[in-house]
């Protein structure tokens, strides 16, 4: 007989300062059909489903992991309000996800977020790598560090990484073991670090502190590191443009932009800039003959 699991599902869609809940209309063309087909699931024994809408949020991820015990919760998906969840159509995070997690669970806990994009102008990949400068240095030079665009567009499938985003997870629910605060000088699960005693800055923000500290303390009691970052199920992001999954440049596509960068005002012909003297002849000209579009 196959383990039947309980699901619970948070969402965390707060407006007005938490005054009001609002959160983006894909959340929920999202969920639906999904709350359909995992009632369906014979792994899957009850779901319950519940929203919070106050801030800080660090609080309301803490909270959200001791309301998940309380409900008997095995599996705790975190759905944050700007989340548009399979964006791109590759593969859908839950069923994926939870097949890498419900295969794992006789092994031990796994945490698996869905990557995505920071707003604009620099859409940063918040997913996170260890990094160091040289190999077997004598002074300790590692540092978190997010993955580059280039190298994040072209990663599939299901894997390891130092620390996730928070905004679409799945978590077992014994992750939270790993972290337990075990004093009132502890650091809950989910917390904020500050640069300096004024806190104006952020240095970490709770979902990294989280799955970092998760990761480092996972691999030391598992043996294994249990954050790990579906690739192949990238989530929209709304910060208001809905950011997606990186759309990098390559030389192919580089040469193609700057062929098509300059033409005459009546032809499509394409200018070689190669032709002596007629770099210089467009930057100092003033007439529509020859002009960027």
């Amino acid at each position: 007989m196959k383990k039947r699991l309980n699901l619970g599902i948070c969402t965390f869609s707060y407006g007005g300062n938490g005054g009001i809940s609002s959160e983006v209309p894909d959340i929920r063309e999202w969920m639906i059909p999904l709350v359909v087909g995992a009632a369906k699931d014979e792994r899957i024994e009850e779901i319950k489903v519940w929203n919070l809408a106050d801030t800080p949020i660090t609080m309301t991820r803490n909270r959200s992991v001791l309301m998940a015990r309380e409900y008997g919760v095995d599996v705790l998906l975190m759905v944050d309000s700007d989340m548009k969840p399979d964006i791109d159509g590759s593969e859908q995070f839950f069923p994926s996800s939870f097949d890498f997690l419900y295969n794992h669970y006789e092994e031990g806990p796994v945490c698996i977020g869905a990557p995505y994009c920071g707003p604009p102008p620099n859409e940063c990949v918040y997913v996170f790598r260890w990094q160091n400068n040289a190999s077997e240095s004598a002074n300790p030079d590692f540092r978190l560090e997010m993955y580059d665009r280039h190298t994040a567009a072209r990663m599939e499938g299901i894997q390891e990484c130092a620390a996730l985003p928070t905004g679409l997870i799945m978590y077992d629910m014994r992750c939270f073991d790993l972290t337990e605060p075990q004093t009132a000088d502890d650091n809950p699960w989910f917390y904020y670090e500050w640069p300096d005693k004024f806190a104006s800055h952020k240095a970490s923000t709770e979902d990294v502190t989280m799955t970092r500290d998760l990761s480092v303390a996972g691999t030391r009691a598992l043996g294994y590191n249990p954050v790990m970052c579906n690739w192949s199920a990238w989530a929209g992001h709304w910060k208001p443009k809905c950011v997606g999954k990186p759309i990098t440049l390559d030389a192919n596509t580089l040469g193609q932009k700057l062929s098509a960068k300059w033409t005459t005002s009546n032809t499509a012909k394409i200018i070689d800039l190669r032709q002596p003297g007629l770099k210089k002849a467009i930057e100092n000209a003033n007439s529509e003959e020859v002009r960027p579009v």
